[in-house]
């Protein structure tokens, strides 16, 4: 495993911006947060940015930072006689690479390709090193064509060339380069418990207002509050009733669902993660969906004077909060730690496990899209637009009954494997 790297630093371009952090930044970070724990960089000490080895971000991902000036013959690794990663101070990258080349069992000299290009030629900016490669690097001059000296090292180490799967990077040396590892970069901002419209749609209009956001410094912390309150906002509108309200709330109720995409991209692109931050977007979506179930029934109330639409939200708004309890239970038990995304992306692939399924499985298959809130939003804002909210709220009864009784065949589902699991536990301490 792969434990160190070895970042080149030492050109004016690594001072470049991308996306709020300088390209030396972004490469520190991105290796810190994949889980290399110590990370040497060499360069010119003319070259060390201020603060870089007590950015708390740093320290929170658990890595050490040092710095060699470039043509010191004390420069050490981290660690003595262990392989370490080789990249310029210029790449962009992401974590998953990371990752990947951490699993390698590297037992010789490695130049890495990206996936889907033909591996040999020279250095393509990333490789992984014998420690005996090591003593060679702080003689390399600062300036000139790096990239001739690396491939001359190499080769006269007779490194093999290894073609990175499903993985690429970018040295930006050039404002094309540049916008290429934006793109890198956008497409990393993707989650597998992403559904079909929050990969489709969603992403696609935060993404732009994400990376403004970046430019102007804004926290996702701040964007997360500030979410809240046009949640807020959605609800108060929805709940005075007319098509003027009902229209601006279903509107509004849309871009919440979009812009709730941001703190997250901006917490991955400039590695802002936080606890806290997690507990706060998880407690501002459920408060804006509250809201806004509670205050539809009271809009159409205000818009017909007819009592039973405060009825049926009442029952409405009893079943979706019985259902969030069902599915927090159900979270617990199968240890999701909250992510109520990846609960509905279980269950949209459960029949690609080859096991039988019960009805109510195949129906939860089929219809566990409906569930996210991605979905929800543009659901509610179409009935909006077409002054049809009653059709919402009663799709949100029928819809929220077959999910209740969906969860609570899964809570019998898991209570009942967890009771197996206890008993062959105490059968094999017997």
């Amino acid at each position: 495993m792969i434990e160190q790297a070895v970042v080149l630093a030492g050109t004016a371009a690594g001072d470049r911006v991308l996306l709020g952090l300088t390209l030396l930044q972004r490469a520190v970070l991105t290796l810190a947060h994949g889980g290399i724990r110590h990370i040497l960089v060499l360069g010119p000490e003319a070259s060390r940015p201020a603060g870089l080895e007590d950015d708390a971000r740093l320290k929170a991902s658990g890595a050490t930072l040092q710095w060699a000036g470039a043509g010191e013959a004390g420069a050490v690794l981290p660690l003595a006689r262990a392989p370490f990663l080789l990249l310029d101070g210029r790449e962009v990258f992401t974590v998953g690479l990371v990752r990947w080349v951490r699993g390698l069992a590297a037992e010789a000299n490695l130049r890495l390709t990206p996936g889907g290009s033909t591996p040999g030629g020279g250095f393509s900016g990333l490789a992984v090193c014998q420690a005996g490669l090591f003593p060679r690097l702080p003689a390399l001059p600062a300036g000139g064509d790096r990239a001739r000296d690396l491939d001359s090292l190499l080769a006269s180490a007779a490194a093999e060339a290894m073609a990175v799967p499903d993985q690429s990077w970018v040295l930006v040396d050039s404002r094309p380069a540049a916008g290429r590892a934006r793109r890198l970069l956008r497409r990393s901002l993707g989650k597998p418990s992403d559904g079909f419209f929050s990969r489709h749609l969603n992403r696609r209009i935060s993404w732009p207002i994400s990376r403004l956001l970046v430019r102007l410094r804004v926290r996702p912390t701040q964007v997360t509050v500030a979410n809240l309150a046009l949640g807020l906002l959605s609800g108060w509108l929805i709940g005075r009733g007319g098509f003027g309200n009902t229209l601006a709330a279903g509107l509004l109720f849309q871009f919440v669902s979009i812009f709730d995409g941001c703190d997250g991209e901006i917490a991955r692109l400039t590695f802002r993660f936080s606890v806290i931050g997690t507990k706060l977007d998880n407690l501002c979506d459920f408060v804006t969906l509250v809201v806004f179930f509670i205050n539809l029934p009271i809009g159409l109330f205000a818009a017909s004077a007819d009592v039973s639409y405060v009825v049926m939200g009442a029952v409405a708004v009893l079943e979706v909060a019985v259902f969030y309890l069902l599915l927090l239970a159900r979270i617990q038990l199968s240890g999701h730690h909250g992510n109520i995304a990846e609960v509905a992306r279980q269950v949209q692939e459960k029949d690609k496990t080859g096991k039988p399924l019960h009805w109510l499985e195949r129906l939860g298959v089929r219809l566990g899209f409906i569930y996210r809130k991605e979905f929800i939003s543009l659901y509610a804002m179409v009935w909006c637009l077409l002054d049809l909210a009653v059709v919402f709220l009663w799709t949100t009864l029928v819809l929220t009954s077959v999910g209740l009784v969906y969860e609570v065949y899964s809570l019998l589902q898991l209570a009942g494997q967890a009771g197996r699991n206890r008993s062959a536990r105490t059968r094999r301490t017997a």
